[in-house]
């Protein structure tokens, strides 16, 4: 075990690291490891009963700061009225005033949150995030840890995306030819060059607003890498596999920082690939499945939730893509909602084309289906189960994530989804070519039910 400590401090503040950082604790605890959840209270109800064995679970609100101390509750009342200027800075048209106030306050509030809640000390192994480029309160907790000689890790749960990293930067701000700030956003492009990419119209685009990199630069938190995964302040980033780390490495991590572990929802995923048929049988009883007709997956893209689109515009999607798998394959279709989709948003919508929506994580259930469509990062879980996906990639962002993934057919145009996906259900020779190309990839071969294992292992050869 490593010499810092037996204290893991886990930032479980995605909706989607939740579940993962549940499944590493469970790992760190039977390795003998004390953990903290640190969880935000919106995302406590997506936290397993009971926790983890000897999992504590912190707070961010102002319970947690009450709880500390009146000292401590001071702190919090000073950074709220901070944020409260940064709002009226923002509804008075000041965003660079605003950005600046808003980055400065949480990466101070998170230094404050570690010493005063967290008290991160001598006893600490790790603090493990689940982005370390967040600018959030991690920043904060991530920089009081290094200060302390603490070993800072940051968690992959997906792949890194430039494409969508500019699409989300398309307003002008974020431009360098368009939008206020001109003269400021080109000096910061000069001194901070690695911060400026191309976007699908060939602008220049900076990945942060200009108030939000004068913070990070005085407070001495820039990322050297902010296009990838753990190209943030973090010591460490675990790759999910050999082709993710070459990314990482093309978009500027440094190689000595990856370590390749995979993923830890794959240790999930590789314990119910093993028991498929009874996991196909179960949900053929609760869901009223035919169990002579395959059975279709699909991964309700997060649109609205996300920001890509309006909710009007998220409903019309969804409307056509259930009527769809409706007309594909009938009442054999389950539906899985991300984490951030409520089910009483689709409830009506589903129920109006006869679909179901899932009440079992996608993890949990994705090893019995025949088919998988999404346009998700989870479509690397199908490939690693050796399920055919088709990938919706026909929404016009200007990029194609999933084009030459092996067993995955990309639906470029919404006239193309319903033949793919019958081919890919229908036809054999076709899909006996997509189970083989993906039996080659190399991701198998760290598909071992070992992924929180080897993240643990990692923590613990760590020398102070």
């Amino acid at each position: 075990m490593s010499t810092r400590g037996t204290r893991v401090y886990l930032l479980c503040s995605r909706r989607p690291i939740v579940a993962e950082f549940c499944l590493l604790a469970e790992e760190l605890s039977a390795q003998g490891y004390k953990l903290v959840l640190v969880v935000p209270n919106g995302l406590w109800h997506l936290l397993p009963r009971p926790l983890p064995p000897g999992a504590e679970l912190t707070g961010t609100n102002s319970q947690a700061w009450r709880q500390a101390g009146m000292a401590s509750l001071a702190a919090y009342v000073a950074y709220a009225l901070l944020r409260r200027l940064g709002r009226l800075a923002r509804q008075a048209g000041l965003q660079l005033v605003a950005d600046f106030l808003d980055t400065s306050e949480a990466i101070a509030r998170g230094r404050s949150f570690a010493r005063r809640i967290l008290k991160l000390g001598p006893d600490g192994a790790a603090v493990l995030t689940a982005d370390d480029r967040d600018i959030r309160v991690d920043q904060g907790i991530l920089s009081e840890a290094t200060r302390l000689g603490m070993l800072t890790l940051s968690v992959a749960f997906g792949k890194s995306d430039v494409a969508t990293d500019t699409f989300r930067r398309s307003s002008p701000v974020y431009q360098l030819a368009n939008g206020p700030w001109k003269g400021l956003k080109a000096s910061i492009a000069r001194d901070y060059p690695q911060g400026v990419r191309s976007d699908d119209k060939g602008r220049q685009v900076l990945f942060f607003r200009p108030g939000e990199y004068l913070a990070l630069r005085r407070c001495g938190l820039l990322f050297p890498a902010p296009w990838s995964y753990g190209g943030g302040t973090a010591d460490k980033v675990s790759a999910t596999d050999e082709a993710a780390a070459a990314t990482m490495r093309e978009l500027g991590v440094q190689a000595g920082k990856i370590v390749v572990t995979g993923q830890c929802s794959h240790d999930t995923l590789w314990r119910m690939n093993q028991d498929r048929q009874r996991i196909r049988g179960q949900l053929d009883e609760k869901y009223g499945f035919s169990p002579a007709q395959p059975l279709v997956l699909v991964a309700l893209p997060p649109l609205s939730e996300h920001g890509l689109t309006d909710d009007t515009l998220q409903q019309n999607e969804t409307g056509f893509l259930f009527e769809a798998m409706a007309r594909l394959n009938g009442k054999n279709v389950l539906v899985s909602l991300h984490p951030r989709q409520e089910p009483a948003a689709y409830q009506a919508l589903a129920g109006r084309f006869g679909l179901a929506i899932a009440t079992e994580p996608l993890r949990e259930i994705l090893p019995a289906a025949q088919l998988f469509v999404a346009y998700s990062s989870t479509i690397s879980w199908a490939q690693l189960l050796g399920v055919p996906s088709v990938a919706l990639e026909y929404y016009g962002f200007g990029y194609t994530l999933f084009a030459n993934e092996p067993g995955v057919e990309p639906a470029l145009t919404r006239e193309s989804l319903y033949a793919l996906c019958e081919t890919c259900l229908r036809d054999d020779k076709a899909r006996q070519s997509m189970e083989e190309a993906m039996s080659r990839m190399p991701a198998r071969s760290l598909f071992d039910g070992k992924a929180c294992l080897r993240l643990v292992e990692h923590i613990a050869r760590t020398p102070s």
